[in-house]
């Protein structure tokens, strides 16, 4: 079991590192601005085309995870984004920064599919939805890698050191990744799904319950969390509210703890109480629209620090708890996962992109968030339909 969790760790590593590149447009926005010469706004662009290559690259990278394993999967990945991260370090334009960006988000994409099939892999079925929330969990330090030591560096070193620095350290990586990760245990029989026609498992995947039902709790509770720390959140704080920048780096990060310390706790109740999976991801989703109805609805468009901190947490905790969506759709394999990460973070790049479209033609933050609490409420709504729909042993585990 030792060398289960070993395995797991060191898959688990290379997700810190992938969370700290797709998160470090969070607090380098405005520098992204000012070094690129454009307005806050057509810096969503940047986390669009790398959220959209992630996203994109979400159905190969399930195949990839089934078919070639996770050993070359997190490899390639690795290299994709260490280049990317290369090129966004030095670019001059815009236009080249996209390119990078794009490579960002093609190698993430090979990452957290690739880390739960070792999971799966390696570890008994019982502890899945603990290493699940584990490497969320893991995730949680690398983004807060994203906030006040990003922010501290781009002002101390710069630009350039940063991002270059991240770059080859990751190009470092992908040698651990093929020397070192092993797809499963010794004497361990591969998938049957390695040589299945592609069409009919991705429809096996689909027609199941609970891909679908983990696709919504995704939707509801990762795209919140995502929208708001990895891009918005900063700006909504500095210039929407008025915030210092180490203020706002602060509230990121004490956001991104709640995560880390959430993740855990909730892969622990799925484990022991899977039945309360669905009311748990129902009642969080609600709870998370509320929030950004109380935060956005505030009268005057300045609510308290302490709601502001608040809304922040409760993001957290549901970004924390949508690993609860790969727990419900893991008999599907790395489709399903593949399946449930679109449902996710095809509504945070709908919320960032709408949002950065707002600010571009000069509304109020205020407004500017609505998208978010739109797609928050309809996730909500969602996932309680869904959950409503499946018999609650219907799950992974049957």
């Amino acid at each position: 079991m030792t060398a289960a969790w070993r395995m797991w760790g060191l898959a688990a590593a290379f997700y810190l590192v992938a969370i700290f590149h797709r998160m470090s447009l969070g607090v380098a926005s405005i520098d992204a601005a000012e070094r690129f010469g454009v307005t806050t706004g057509t810096i969503a662009v940047l986390s669009t085309v790398q959220l959209g290559m992630y996203l994109v690259m979400q159905i190969p990278a399930g195949l990839l995870a089934d078919r070639i394993g996770p050993r070359r999967s997190l490899t390639l990945g690795l290299m994709a984004m260490g280049a990317g991260e290369l090129l966004f370090a030095v670019s001059p334009s815009i236009e080249l920064a996209l390119v990078g960006r794009a490579l960002v988000g093609i190698g993430d994409a090979c990452m957290f599919l690739n880390v739960l099939r070792v999971a799966a892999h390696w570890l008994p079925e019982r502890h899945y939805a603990l290493a699940a929330a584990l490497t969320a969990a893991c995730g949680a330090f690398g983004q807060l890698l994203s906030t006040a030591p990003l922010s501290a560096a781009l002002a101390g070193v710069g630009w350039t050191p940063t991002f270059a620095a991240s770059g080859i350290l990751t190009a470092v990586l992908a040698i651990l990744a093929v020397r070192r990760v092993q797809d499963r245990p010794d004497g361990a029989q591969s998938a049957r799904a390695a040589s299945a026609p592609i069409m009919p498992a991705l429809r096996r995947a689909w027609r199941s319950p609970g891909t679908r039902h983990g696709l919504w709790v995704h939707f509801a509770l990762n795209a919140p969390f995502v929208t708001l720390t990895g891009l918005w959140a900063y700006p909504y704080l500095v210039d929407g509210q008025g915030l210092t920048p180490a203020t706002a780096a602060t509230l990121l990060a004490g956001a991104v703890i709640v995560f880390g310390v959430s993740a855990p706790v909730m892969g622990y109740v799925a484990g022991r109480l899977p039945h309360l999976r669905g009311t748990l991801a129902s009642g969080i989703a609600l709870t998370t629209a509320t929030g950004l109805a109380l935060l956005l609805g505030w009268p005057g468009g300045h609510p308290p620090l302490a709601l502001i901190a608040g809304v922040l947490g409760v993001a957290a905790f549901g970004g924390a708890s949508s690993m609860l969506a790969f727990d419900l759709a893991r008999a599907g394999g790395g489709s399903a996962s593949s399946m449930v990460n679109i449902g996710g973070f095809g509504a945070a790049i709908v919320g960032q992109a709408a949002i950065g479209l707002l600010v571009s033609v000069h509304l109020d933050y205020r407004l500017a968030l609505t998208p978010l609490l739109a797609l928050a409420a309809w996730g909500a709504v969602q996932t309680a339909r869904h959950a409503s729909l499946l018999p609650p042993w219907s799950s992974s585990r049957a």
